[in-house]
């Protein structure tokens, strides 16, 4: 297998219009993008899930704790990774040019 068929399985499969690996930028914004996605997909869930649970509907409570927190560690994570981005960023401005 090519090294570009690795690299598009790893990111989803997904390609550029052109059927070339999409540049590191690309993948980078792309990454991000699904994560924030993926966050706030799983905050409304955990929040359905919760308001179908206090209004007595035959919702598992296993399944809600389960959603509740998996969108409390997807936000943890998103967190994380914004601070270190910014830690990043702050590093690279104090370096001498």
């Amino acid at each position: 297998m090519k090294i570009e068929g690795l690299f598009q399985n790893a990111l989803g499969g997904t390609t550029s219009l052109s059927n070339k690996v999409p540049s590191a930028g690309d993948a980078f914004s792309d990454m991000v993008t699904k994560a924030i996605e993926k966050t706030a997909d799983s905050q409304k869930l955990a929040e359905k899930m919760t308001v179908a649970a206090a209004n007595g509907e035959n919702v598992p409570m296993h399944e809600v704790i389960q959603s509740v927190s998996e969108a409390e560690l997807t936000l943890q994570t998103m967190l994380t990774v914004r601070d270190k981005a910014v830690e990043a960023y702050q590093e690279i401005m104090r370096m001498p040019i």
